[in-house]
């Protein structure tokens, strides 16, 4: 712990992102009435119960973070879900253990393609929903050989399942990444999703593995039909977080300080920006685009609002009504970091009417609530 550097000795001033506050695209905790105003009586475009009912669902991953809170969404809307989940994953079987029941079940190994074959001839979907992958950056600076093959060949596999034994397939939705844009131009933010405006320069192995997932579906649709629905999600958070991402380190020590365990928070890079919305906001826009069958063509899921790592943890202080230190850990910095992440998601409402409808308060105190 002697390498703790006072957050104050790292955070750094930016005029653009000076700019972008003025123009209401950062999140100041010390403005956060304003920016709750335009929460207030936000409506949304739910989804079509009558489409839905009775419809065979996949959800690849269904155990972890995103895919429990999608297989909740989509058991409430009548859906017949299936999942795959790996026996090595046993731990995050507790996310889908108020469910276990309601869905089926499939151990497989997503990269095994004569598994997912097997898979998809048996249950025959109607919609698959394509989550499963590893999509914790710095673990693709450890092993990028295995998240590169795991994210890049999964997808691959899925996608000749879905070529061969597709015929009652109306939607393969792909969960690809923010990551894709990596180090964007300040110039260049919010940044949408054309590229000839906002380039790919992915920063690590995950988000060059996340650039190879879309172009998968965009070629199986372009070639064989396949009904590809392809979203870039920004950070989505909320209850279950995984322990190693951001929110959940600092929600975690919110609880140990509140319970006098700790005098201190202890976090990474104080001044990345992040655009987050809440997992249950992103997992509807999956569905809806799904329904809607907005094939072949990227949607950014965002709130269209970035924060500071540093106001983050500043807003979660504020809304517990703590005082603590804040320090920075040199050793949980990224070898490549990406410095700025704002999406818009003008053309997803355009398209669709879908909306965040929970902010940014919403996830610090679920997060928090989640760990006590």
């Amino acid at each position: 712990m002697s390498d703790l550097i006072p957050i104050q000795e790292v955070i750094e001033i930016n005029p653009r992102v000076q700019e972008l506050g003025e123009q209401g695209f950062i999140i100041d905790p010390d403005k956060l009435d304003e920016y709750l105003k335009d929460f207030k009586n936000r409506k949304t475009t739910l989804p079509n119960k009558d489409y839905w009912k009775d419809k065979r669902a996949l959800i690849t991953g269904i155990s972890g973070f995103a895919g429990s809170y999608l297989a909740e969404q989509l058991l409430d809307l009548g859906c017949e879900v299936h999942g795959t989940i790996r026996r090595h994953a046993v731990p995050m079987y507790e996310n889908i253990e108020q469910i276990r029941g309601k869905t089926f079940l499939h151990e497989a190994d997503i990269t095994s393609a004569e598994r997912i074959f097997e898979i998809f001839d048996e249950i025959r979907p109607n919609a698959v929903f394509h989550l499963a992958a590893e999509s914790f950056v710095p673990t693709s600076f450890r092993e990028p050989a295995r998240v590169a093959h795991n994210n890049i060949i999964g997808t691959i596999k899925l996608f000749e399942a879905a070529r061969r034994f597709g015929a009652d397939l109306e939607s393969i939705q792909v969960a690809c990444s923010s990551e894709q844009y990596g180090l964007v131009d300040p110039k260049e933010v919010p940044v949408i999703e054309d590229l000839k405006k906002n380039p790919f320069r992915p920063r690590s192995v995950y988000g060059i593995s996340k650039c190879a997932t879309e172009q998968i579906a965009w070629l199986y649709h372009n070639s064989y039909g396949v009904p590809s629905i392809i979203t870039r999600g920004f950070n989505h958070e909320g209850p279950r977080r995984g322990i190693q991402f951001v929110t959940s380190v600092v929600h975690r020590q919110i609880v140990e300080i509140l319970d006098n365990k700790r005098d201190k928070i202890v976090i990474g890079n104080p001044n990345a920006i992040r655009d987050f919305t809440h997992v249950k906001d992103t997992v509807n826009a999956y569905v809806i685009l799904s329904e809607k069958k907005r094939y072949g063509e990227p949607f950014n899921i965002c709130s269209g609002k970035g924060i500071t790592i540093a106001n983050y943890v500043k807003l979660a202080k504020k809304i517990f009504n703590i005082n603590v230190d804040v320090f920075v850990d040199p050793n949980r910095m990224r070898p490549s970091e990406v410095p700025l992440l704002i999406g818009r998601n003008d053309k997803i409402f355009n398209e669709t009417g879908w909306k965040p409808v929970r902010s940014i308060v919403d996830i610090i105190k679920q997060g928090v609530e989640y760990f006590q």
